[in-house]
């Protein structure tokens, strides 16, 4: 098991504590700008979303209102071929 005593004993300068909060900082802008990219990209994907449901509900109804249409054109043509 490593030795994590030194690690918990260490004391940091004012100057240390000051750098590490800094890099913090840093870090923490960069995670928010991130997250602030991945929000308008979430946004766009809704809207492409929204989209394609509009158009998958449009193709439903025309295949929903084609279908009975063509099963009574096959039909006729099976009689025709005395299928």
């Amino acid at each position: 098991m490593p030795n994590n005593k030194s690690k918990v004993d260490k004391t940091f300068s004012v100057t240390e504590v000051g750098t590490l909060v800094e890099s913090l900082q840093t870090d923490i802008r960069s995670v928010s700008e991130g997250v602030i990219s991945l929000h308008s990209d979430m946004d766009d994907v809704k809207t492409r979303l929204s989209s394609v449901e509009v158009e998958l509900r449009s193709l439903k109804d025309v295949v929903r209102v084609a279908v009975p249409s063509i099963n009574v054109r096959l039909s006729n043509l099976e009689a025709k071929a005395g299928v």
